[in-house]
């Protein structure tokens, strides 16, 4: 009987193993889940601000067209009004009253 009972117990701590495991495994996930979503943002952060300092560098440059690493921005010029794009998109407009 002592043979059997000390199989059981090793049984249950494999058992309790696995199961701590498993949890750990979900939540090292979450947390590199997590990690990865904020990077992203992150990433799309920082190409926003570079395409508004490309826009400040184009306006104060007087230029109709700008690029800097792979990014191409194009500055339209009225006495009304300043337009600047990116990719097709208007990303400032400034405009006089």
């Amino acid at each position: 009987m002592g043979a059997i009972k000390k199989q059981k117990n090793k049984a249950y701590i494999l058992l309790e193993s696995l199961v701590a495991l498993a949890v750990f495994a979900m939540i090292t996930s979450l947390l590199l889940t997590g990690v990865l979503h904020s990077r992203r943002w992150q990433e799309k952060q920082w190409q926003k601000q570079e395409v508004l300092l490309l826009a400040k560098m184009a306006i104060q440059s007087r230029q109709e067209r700008l690029a800097l690493n792979g990014s191409i921005i194009t500055v339209q010029r009225n006495s009304r009004y300043i337009r600047v794009y990116y990719q097709g998109e208007e990303v400032l407009n400034i405009e006089k009253e």
